[in-house]
């Protein structure tokens, strides 16, 4: 009887051996088939996402596109408009220079002292500004410059542009064509 249960406690060790090392063998197929789930989807969603990341890079494209049309456009009717300024400018220019345009680049500009009313410190933002600063303009008359300036707004010329063409302050073209403004509200 020693051998029979010999033998029957290997064949039952045998037994349990069996049905480990199968479980973990089964567990392992399945986690290799999982994984294999798992990118065989990741690879769908990749097919699917990238067409509608395509269609949506396209249709920002065709915006930015769309946009820099817009803005060839706006810089074109801007150049047209700065052009028909200067030649409508040359056709009022009298023989000589005119008292209102500003000096060539290389010129010397006079520097005058200019007087601020209480108004104009107010539209500063209530910054005091000193009363005998120097303000670069021109030869002319304070008003002929302020009509300028106008001129130039009137004709579609931003303030800052103007600025910088007459060589003055951004603030000095601001408050000139602000308080023109206020001064034809105040007329009607």
């Amino acid at each position: 009887m020693s051998f029979a249960l010999l033998a029957g406690m290997n064949a039952l060790a045998l037994i349990c051996m069996y049905l480990y090392f199968g479980k973990r063998i089964e567990k392992r197929l399945s986690e290799e088939k999982l994984l294999d789930t798992l990118r065989h989807q990741a690879g769908e969603i990749a097919k699917d996402v990238l067409p509608e990341l395509n269609r949506v890079t396209e249709n920002n494209i065709t915006l930015l596109e769309d946009k820099v049309e817009q803005m060839r456009k706006i810089m074109d009717t801007a150049d047209a408009h700065i052009q028909s300024m200067r030649e409508r400018a040359e056709k009022e220019e009298p023989a000589g220079k005119p008292e209102h345009a500003p000096p060539p680049r290389g010129e010397q500009r006079r520097v005058r002292p200019v007087r601020e009313s209480p108004a104009a410190k107010t539209v500063k933002g209530g910054r005091e500004a000193d009363g005998g600063r120097a303000v670069s303009g021109t030869d002319t008359p304070e008003g002929s410059s302020r009509s300028y300036i106008m001129d130039l707004y009137r004709g579609g010329i931003s303030p800052e542009l103007i600025a910088k063409r007459l060589e003055l302050p951004a603030d000095e073209v601001e408050l000139v064509i602000s308080l023109q403004g206020h001064k034809r509200k105040n007329t009607r």
